[in-house]
């Protein structure tokens, strides 16, 4: 059980990170809605998106903090957050740069670059903790 720092402390920025994203989007709902709805994706899918994320977020910010269920939040946020890097590289190669960020507080003020980079980061750190437990 040595170095239970490393997974602890990448659990807990996960943790961080999901609830600063949720809750600015529920804080900020009326703006989240807007920013949403001007994404390049159908509107009904946008639509289901707007309440469907938050929601995502809370039940894996749940999942991580039962241990019982770290695991399961640890792939499922690995999952989430690869899944808004693909899209963050769908904006960038498809030129739609202009697009407003949906994401709440300071992400919003990330450029998309920015954006790709803490996205590969997050997804990473998800996915190294998820096979450092895994093989703890």
């Amino acid at each position: 059980m040595k170095n239970q720092w490393i997974p602890l402390f990448s659990v807990n920025v996960l943790i961080f990170v999901l609830i600063y994203t949720a809750s600015t989007k529920l804080l900020n709902f009326p703006h989240y809605v807007n920013s949403m709805r001007s994404q390049p994706v159908p509107s009904v899918l946008s639509l289901i998106l707007t309440y469907l994320i938050p929601v995502l977020e809370g039940i894996l910010v749940y999942f991580l903090i039962a241990r019982e269920l770290r695991m399961v939040g640890l792939l499922g946020t690995g999952i989430l957050l690869l899944l808004f890097t693909f899209y963050v590289g769908y904006i960038k190669i498809v030129g739609l740069e202009s697009t407003t960020c949906p994401c709440g507080g300071l992400f919003s003020s990330l450029d998309w670059n920015q954006h790709l980079l803490v996205n590969s980061a997050l997804t990473a750190l998800s996915f190294f903790t998820y096979f450092y437990y895994k093989r703890w």
